[in-house]
């Protein structure tokens, strides 16, 4: 076993310094709850720290209790000699369960360079370890990077019931593959008492002490050996990466499988893009999480995720569907292009508008999914394919259809968007550029995406009377999920905020109904746009029965009982038989029941959403 580590705990200098509080607070108060800032903050850095610009990274959060024996362990190496104000030892020498997690990277290059601050690195040596385990934030200086070693890291300690995490790393060193290990904590500052009084920052390392004092990473097979305390699944000897091990997670009233369930779902909402993103559609960053052995399943083939998948192919280059529209976003002073939005919109289903088709142990801590149905999501992302935030558009006409969409900033501003963002990578803030023309830049993309999503999520315009094959093509096409709604037997269904449904009169079970067969089409009838919706009338053979037709029509702010003035109003256009032909050109047609399938067709206003509902009279 190695021998016990040696703790140093930093001094204030005479100029002042960063207490540990004040890194711990350099988030600010995200919306965020920690899990989900922790695994954004870890994805990125994971990312930025790859080997192939191309990706080839696996991440992975592993969680389990440590056993009694592994906890012994530590209290006897790693921590041996802990500040009175860090209850470290207590945890571990308690009789509660001790969880740590373990956030692995892999296809990663590791934490190499000096591993003192103070050190002037030579020509292209990396600072990776200094970034992460001592300085307190660090300006980006990584091209399309998504996270920095920067102040963001403070999500690793804030996820720690301890503020105390383990590092162990491995890295190409001059000699080979070189490995690392070093504990560190973030916890209250304090003084001590007495002629050699000192005020202390709160920040703690646990390493080996060289000759003048400094506490430095522990090296080599002992490094090793001090991983495998934490964890025996230690990375194979020439497999570069990083493990960062969070000690007493901070699961509070949360079960540990709710958490890891969440965070399933942070990276599902948030890094979508990198498992499509790879040479030929092939992930170029692939996820993993377990809690005791157990894999946890990573939400990716809920029905979101298709809209959102084709909207991001189409941002990025490829054809949109007959659904989608991609609009170039640019600003004219300065004259820039600053991105491209991709639009995608499909029908309402039952799978989404039913409501959840997730168990609640997979939304996130705070009880609130990111993306929620109906879909109306907009993706806002950089150049390393992370999604920096969702804004939410209006919702389609009486929930008729769902959209979603992907704006990718163009990479001749993405550090222009990469400045405008907070620590936490989860905004875009204009008013903290300091260059005007990237505050324009910012401020024109946010509202042009505002501006071209509340026209995309609008009802279409057509219009009446054209009989140009194109304009078929457009209404069908360009209404896609907006497509007429049927209701059997009665009025509209409860409108989209909640109110009662007003129902019609109809017939007693015992008298001939209606039902409707399959989904309303859309047509031009004389060059009229129209909708052409099918039914049958059930009931006793031979009697006849009168059908009248409801019809209303739908604006944005729900259904109109009256049309506003001179706007049109659906009327029917024709009834017909089972055989084609037409039996009324009225508002009402008397058919005979159970004689197979007979159609009704119904003009669609422009600018308006048109539903149908059939009202029957029993006849003798």
């Amino acid at each position: 076993m190695p021998l016990p580590l040696s703790l140093h705990s930093e001094v204030f200098p005479a100029t002042g310094g960063a207490s540990a509080e004040g890194i711990s607070n350099q988030l600010g108060r995200p919306r965020a709850d920690r899990f989900t800032l922790l695994v954004r903050e870890a994805i990125q850095n994971s990312w930025d720290a790859r080997l192939d610009a191309a990706g080839g990274v696996r991440f992975e959060i592993t969680g389990r209790h440590l056993p009694r024996d592994a906890r012994q362990a530590l209290l006897a190496t790693i921590f041996q000699d802990v500040p009175a104000n860090l209850p470290v030892r207590t945890r571990l020498a308690g009789n509660s369960d001790f969880p740590v997690l373990a956030i692995r990277d892999f296809g990663t290059k590791g934490l190499g360079g000096p591993t003192r601050g103070n050190i002037v690195p030579r020509p292209g040596e990396p600072t990776n370890f200094v970034d992460f385990m001592r300085y307190s934030g660090r300006p980006p200086n990584r091209t399309y990077g998504g996270g920095t070693y920067g102040f963001g890291k403070a999500a690793y300690f804030l996820a720690s019931s301890l503020r105390t995490i383990c590092v162990h790393t491995r890295f190409a060193g001059p000699t080979g593959v070189e490995s690392r290990f070093m504990a560190s904590a973030l916890g209250p500052q304090f003084e001590t008492t007495g002629p050699d009084s000192q005020r202390y920052t709160g920040r703690h390392w646990w390493g080996g002490r060289a000759a003048d004092g400094v506490v430095d990473p522990v090296a080599g097979h002992d490094a090793d050996e001090l991983a495998r305390l934490l964890d025996p699944a230690v990375r194979e000897s020439n497999a570069t990466g990083t493990t960062i091990y969070v000690l007493g997670p901070e699961f509070g009233d949360t079960s540990p499988e709710s958490v890891f369930a969440s965070m399933a779902r942070t990276i599902v909402e948030f890094f979508w893009p990198k498992l499509i993103d790879g040479v030929d559609g092939a992930p170029s960053m692939t996820f993993g999480l377990q809690w005791q052995g157990h894999d946890i399943v990573l939400p990716i083939n809920e029905p979101q995720w298709a809209l959102l998948n084709h909207a991001f192919l189409a941002a990025s280059g490829g054809a949109p569907t007959d659904f989608g529209k991609v609009h170039s976003i640019s600003s004219q002073r300065p004259r820039q292009d600053l991105g491209k939005l991709a639009l995608m919109r499909r029908p309402a289903n039952s799978v989404s508008v039913g409501g959840s088709t997730t168990s609640e142990s997979a939304e996130s801590i705070s009880g609130r999914r990111i993306v929620e149905f109906p879909l109306r999501h907009i993706a806002l992302m950089r150049a390393p394919n992370f999604v920096v935030k969702y804004i939410e558009g209006p919702p389609a006409p009486y929930g008729l259809a769902e959209y979603a969409g992907v704006f990718r900033v163009d990479s001749r501003v993405d550090a222009a968007f990469a400045r405008s963002e907070p620590p936490t990578h989860d905004d875009w803030v204009p008013d903290q550029l300091e260059a005007t023309a990237e505050r324009t830049y910012v401020r024109v993309a946010q509202r042009r995406i505002k501006e071209l999503v509340e026209a995309f999520a609008a009802p279409f315009s057509v219009e009446p009377g054209t009989t140009d094959a194109r304009s078929v093509l457009g209404f069908s096409t360009m209404l896609g999920g907006l497509v007429p709604s049927l209701h059997d037997d009665g009025g509209p269904s409860a409108s989209r905020n909640g109110g009662t449904p007003r129902r019609h009169p109809s017939a007693s079970p015992t008298d001939a109904r209606t039902n409707f067969i399959g989904e309303p089409e859309l047509a031009l009838i004389n060059g009229i746009p129209a909708m052409v919706a099918r039914f049958e009338v059930l009931g006793r053979p031979g009697r006849t029965a009168t059908i009248k037709a409801l019809s209303r029509v739908m604006v944005a702010d729900g259904f109109e009982t009256e049309p506003p003035e001179g706007a049109d109003i659906p009327r029917v256009l024709a009834w017909r038989t089972p055989d084609g032909s037409v039996c009324s050109t009225g508002s009402s047609c008397t058919v005979q029941v159970a004689s197979g399938t007979w159609s009704v067709e119904v003009s669609i206003p422009s600018d308006a959403m048109t539903t149908l509902a059939l009202e029957i009279e029993a006849g003798p």
